[in-house]
């Protein structure tokens, strides 16, 4: 009896040991893959971490370019933070807050002006030019992440909106690409017959095409340079009405029941999006049998302005706080410049900027991709396309936008009084008094 008393109780501290060994692997990988970036001393690595966004396959390359990076500096361990865009702006605001930022971050444009207005947000890159081959970019491309004189970030690649259509619909309703709003208009007509859109987006792109409506009705932009509001709370209650319209004219699928496979399968005849996901939605489509035709933003008859807008894709950046500056500048000129990793991001975030990513993909048969394509016809309309600003992807004023457009498409309020809570909720968002 007694034997069995003390089994028992050796397996009862077994299991207990093996559990806290458990718990405090858990601890360690959770504070490698969300914490700040510390040095391993037991094994003389250097710890830095990364973080980005974007779907699997970039997760995929990505993890297996910084294997190889590693391998050509075994003293520096990389660990990850990374998911999808939804969300990823917001944790980002969280982590940025309580300095703890990834080393080396991918961001967004808007980013700059959120998090480093006076150029002390992230690390100066000209201080860590001895890692970093600058050569490779021109001081336009270098003016794109500079702060206050400061190089806070270098552009991955450069992007503008572009629309991608289903032929086979287009052909089986006998629509030939629209170029102006009323072709629009009136592809909605015959698709709407049959319960089907022209056009699916994503809440930010919607956004972004009614900003252009009202710059190419208007011939002002909806937002100063200097991100103040420009719009009147007449003008917004116009937009919101033509916003409407667009939804009731099914030319455009509301944006809570747009879905990526309604797209894909035809459903809805065509969307916009970056340049830098022509992957997903150009090819993408593409590999479902699909015949895909590139489109042009839709304009007005003697619009006074165009309304679209060009921005880096995505850029590249050091935090301000890294304890390990040398390390993550080795690791940030590896993404952007080092064969290896341009042959496997190819062009998934856009056509590279980096000259020497450039002439590595050339010799890839970079002419061929139809980000290239887009890109280049693009650059045909350069004179066009105006440098973004950075409220435009504000997510809160966009939000703010959607919610209150809402209430009006519901039949919940009228769009006078929509257009004077919405005004109100973005000018206190850009005065930062209802920042999330």
């Amino acid at each position: 009896m007694m034997k069995n008393k003390a089994r028992f109780t050796f397996i009862i501290i077994f299991f207990i040991m093996t559990a806290l060994l458990v718990f405090s692997l858990v601890k360690v990988n959770f504070n490698a893959g969300y914490g700040k970036s510390y040095t391993t001393t037991h094994q003389g690595e250097t710890v830095i971490q990364l973080s980005w966004w974007g779907n699997d396959a970039r997760h995929v390359y990505t993890m297996e370019g910084v294997d190889h990076f590693q391998e050509q500096e075994p003293d520096v361990m990389v660990s990850y933070r990374y998911g999808e865009w939804n969300g990823y702006e917001k944790r980002t605001k969280v982590w940025m807050e309580s300095d703890n930022e990834a080393d080396v971050m991918q961001i967004n444009y808007a980013w700059l002006d959120m998090y480093s207005s006076d150029g002390e947000g992230f690390y100066d890159l000209n201080e860590l030019a001895e890692y970093i081959d600058l050569d490779n970019f021109t001081e336009e491309e270098k003016a794109y992440g500079t702060k206050n004189g400061k190089l806070n970030a270098l552009p991955i690649a450069m992007n503008t909106h572009v629309f991608y259509y289903n032929q086979d619909v287009l052909d089986e309703y006998g629509l030939s690409l629209p170029k102006t709003w009323d072709d629009l208009f009136k592809m909605g007509e015959v698709l709407g017959k049959d319960d089907r859109y022209v056009l699916g987006m994503s809440k930010k792109q919607m956004f972004i095409l009614i900003i252009s409506y009202y710059e190419q009705s208007s011939g002002k932009q909806m937002f100063n340079q200097d991100g103040t509001l420009a719009i009147s709370k007449t003008e917004m209650a116009e937009l919101i009405e033509f916003y409407r319209s667009l939804i009731e004219g099914h030319v455009l699928c509301p944006v809570d029941t747009f879905d990526r496979n309604k797209y894909m399968s035809g459903e809805i005849a065509g969307t916009m999006c970056w340049v830098s996901d022509t992957k997903i939605y150009c090819d993408g489509l593409a590999e479902t049998g699909a015949n895909v035709s590139r489109c042009m933003y839709p304009v007005l008859p003697n619009a006074k302005r165009s309304g679209w807008y060009t921005k880096p894709a995505t850029m590249w950046a050091i935090s301000a706080n890294t304890e390990h500056p040398e390390e993550a500048a080795k690791l940030l000129n590896y993404l952007l410049n080092d064969p290896y990793m341009v042959k496997l991001q190819q062009t998934e975030k856009g056509v590279p900027v980096s000259k020497k990513a450039i002439e590595i993909l050339n010799e890839e048969g970079l002419s061929e991709t139809n980000e290239y394509k887009a890109i280049e016809e693009m650059n045909e309309h350069q004179e066009n396309l105006q440098l973004i600003i950075p409220n435009i992807e504000n997510e809160s004023i966009i939000d703010a936008f959607k919610q209150g457009t809402d209430e009006y498409i519901f039949d919940k309020a009228t769009a006078e009084e929509c257009a004077d809570v919405i005004c109100v909720e973005i000018n206190e968002i850009i005065e930062g008094t209802e920042i999330e």
